[in-house]
């Protein structure tokens, strides 16, 4: 993967942006648990932050999450989400880009266990949000989980969004499908 590091650095923008799906609120409800306020516009957890550095991946202290508006859905060429009820609540708000949401698992056409949908390992009940953003296990599982499953995804990132594969016969394209 890093051959492609440097060819896409400048082709292709990847943002992030949290969405929470009705069912998970609803779910997170029926057992007393409240969301953080804000939600969105917080710092990271250092927890979090300590995980990723841990991957050689550094955070600017500055950063701060951000919630999926219907602008960055419409400009997007891909959307990825990480559980499945996000993908469909996401379709059914916007239909017209049903074509471009997809899950971590579609695009990593693995189907073993993903740690990061099965919320039956977090406590349901007022700990939720500091086991999720503060357990160094859970925390450092999850990182994990996604960052395998994200590499196992990257080639059919990359053919979604029009790019070729090194080596292919084509020629090389960069950039959205048109």
């Amino acid at each position: 993967m890093r051959e492609w590091d440097e060819r896409l650095v400048d082709k292709v923008k990847v943002s992030s942006a949290g969405f929470i799906s009705q069912k998970l609120r609803d779910r997170l409800a029926k057992v007393h648990v409240s969301f953080p306020d804000p939600f969105y516009n917080r710092f990271m957890a250092e927890t979090t932050q300590g995980a990723l550095l841990k991957k050689g991946i550094t955070v600017p202290d500055e950063w701060k999450s951000k919630e999926l508006s219907p602008e960055m859905v419409e400009d997007a060429d891909l959307l990825i989400t990480a559980l499945p009820e996000q993908q469909e609540e996401l379709v059914n708000l916007y239909p017209r880009d049903r074509f471009k949401i997809f899950t971590t698992r579609e695009m990593s056409r693995w189907e073993e266990y993903l740690i990061f949908e099965d919320f039956g390992v977090c406590p349901m009940d007022n700990t939720f949000w500091n086991y999720v953003e503060e357990n160094p296990d859970y925390v450092s599982k999850v990182i994990s989980a996604m960052e395998e499953t994200l590499i196992r995804a990257f080639p059919n990132i990359l053919k979604q969004l029009g790019i070729r594969e090194r080596g292919k016969r084509k020629s090389q394209s960069f950039g959205s499908p048109a």
